[in-house]
């Protein structure tokens, strides 16, 4: 059965300012975040839920990859900290990295192993991630060529297949790193879990892998009470919630994967976005335009499946998809000051 939650008893994350003019928003992410271009849609449903707001975003992506390997061997945190960082700093980091290309061992074994260990994994290669470390590089270059000093309100951090129930580690311990530097800046960070393992092909009938969904919401849990983000997006949560379904119809038909491709459909970003407005202005989405979501990888002109690229929800199902979205970060909000 569906937590169904009443506001009145529920403190939930302090919203977004009415009264704001711009907000610059970076996301640090793999193809979780640039599939459907979530940003986007990020930045389309906030300026429509405050017509005052000037919302502008920015993408730092590498395909595949996580917050380790952003923080550590791409040096994100350099567009994060760009408003007051020296060319000294980027020119000395574009040198490391292009140190890096010159072996195909990690220059930090130790914490190498570490890290794909407590996600139970072995072998993994470091030579595998040689051209990431080139785009990096590159994305270094244009930066100190043209360095904007965008000074972020929000900073998202996404996770994906990195989440470990040993704490401080994998995605708990990388995206704490550089939510430091988010903080030191001035800035607020956004926890984006995405929960690839719970995205269901195919109609259920109860939850698919509750374990992992259960794992990936205790530690963002364990994550808010620490360092008391501006908002977690529990999607793990959410859709646990709707794969659960009612006492009179468990189960559910919506599918929030495609078949041909392991990666979210539209039906899953649009969860995502209005997870997103709801988790970040403390507001119900019900009742917002924001109706479609069209996919950006395509093949001959269709999405994955062989659909057409974008989805227009019904009236029916976008509402049921706000609702959702929007009990599941109360209900996580709720755990969040059940644990403080």
């Amino acid at each position: 059965m569906i937590l169904r939650i009443a506001i009145a008893f529920l403190a939930v994350v302090s919203a977004v300012p009415s009264s704001a003019e711009e907000l610059n928003i970076l996301f640090l992410g793999n193809s979780f975040t640039a599939r459907h271009d979530i940003a986007g849609l990020v930045e389309q449903i906030l300026e429509e839920g405050d017509p005052t707001a000037d919302v502008q975003v920015q993408r730092v992506i590498y395909g595949g990859q996580n917050m380790f390997k952003h923080s550590t061997y791409y040096f994100s945190q350099s567009f994060i900290e760009q408003s007051t960082l020296t060319e000294e700093t980027i020119t000395q980091r574009i040198a490391t990295m292009r140190g890096f290309l010159n072996s195909d061992t990690a220059p930090n074994p130790e914490e190498w192993n570490r890290h794909w260990a407590a996600l139970g994994k072995t072998n993994v290669l470091f030579a595998d991630i040689h051209k990431h470390i080139t785009r990096a590089i590159k994305n270094h270059e244009a930066l100190l060529r043209d360095n904007p000093k965008t000074e972020w309100d929000y900073v998202v951090l996404q996770s994906w297949r990195d989440v470990s129930e040993q704490p401080n580690q994998g995605y708990e311990r990388y995206a704490t790193k550089l939510a430091e530097i988010v903080k030191a800046q001035g800035g607020e960070v956004i926890l984006y879990m995405t929960s690839p393992e719970t995205q269901n092909q195919a109609p259920v009938t109860e939850p698919y892998n509750v374990a992992s969904a259960e794992r990936d919401t205790a530690v963002g849990l364990r994550m808010a009470k620490a360092l008391q983000p501006k908002a977690v997006i529990p999607v793990p949560l959410a859709i646990k919630n709707i794969q659960t379904g009612d006492s009179d119809k468990p189960g559910t038909d919506l599918v929030f994967r495609y078949h041909n491709d392991g990666h979210p459909n539209q039906t899953c970003a649009f969860l995502v976005a209005n997870l997103f407005y709801t988790a970040m202005t403390g507001k119900s989405p019900e009742g917002l335009e924001f109706n479609s979501v069209t996919e950006t990888k395509l093949k001959k002109g269709k999405d994955p499946d062989g659909g057409e690229p974008t989805v227009v929800f019904d009236n029916k199902e976008k509402a049921y998809l706000q609702r959702m979205a929007y009990e599941a970060v109360l209900e996580f909000n709720l755990g969040n000051e059940n644990e403080s």
